[in-house]
């Protein structure tokens, strides 16, 4: 394959405590208007997969809108995945996801960008219906990352609302 992807080794968790200059994610967001952002997505991720250029990468070291696409629906399906967990098990371990290998073994760029399209959309659908659940004590709830890193539930939220804010960025750009 040409224009290949350099794997990202960049520990993205971090926008929590410095932000991201990229796309203006501060880590002070509002975690309970993050179930609205991931919904308001879905027809700007929809617009993206329509395009007729959507599998050619544009330039080297950037992946395709489709392969954007396809990571958003895999973020979006883990990040509810590990808030499930974090509501229904004390300080759970949190399931490991490096993007690269996915995106490789997946094979994101020769996916049909209608089903990626669908299945995005029910991506978005199923986490911010498990997010418009949550209240009141249950946002200072803990999971554990593999490498150690503890995230409250807050935490959580607020790096799947950076995933979704920075990729729409990586896109619309």
């Amino acid at each position: 394959m040409t224009n290949e992807i350099a794997p990202d080794t960049k520990d993205w968790a971090e926008v929590l405590d410095e932000g991201c200059a990229e796309c203006g994610f501060t880590g002070r967001e509002d975690p309970t208007g993050v179930a609205a952002t991931v919904r308001e997505s879905v027809p700007r991720w929809a617009r993206v997969l329509g395009r007729s250029d959507v599998r050619e990468r544009s330039r080297p070291g950037r992946w395709s809108d489709l392969e954007y696409a396809a990571h958003m629906r895999d973020i979006l399906t883990l990040f509810r995945d590990r808030t499930r967990l974090i509501l229904t098990e004390e300080h759970p371990e949190l399931p490991k996801f490096d993007g690269d290998p996915v995106a490789v073994d997946s094979d994101y760029r020769s996916q049909d960008p209608a089903v990626v399209r669908t299945d995005l959309g029910d991506a978005a659908a199923d986490y911010a219906d498990v997010l418009s659940r949550i209240d009141g004590e249950q946002w200072a709830r803990t999971g554990r990352r593999a490498d150690g890193r503890v995230f409250t539930l807050t935490g959580l939220t607020l790096y799947g609302l950076h995933e979704v804010r920075h990729h729409l960025g990586d896109v619309d750009g």
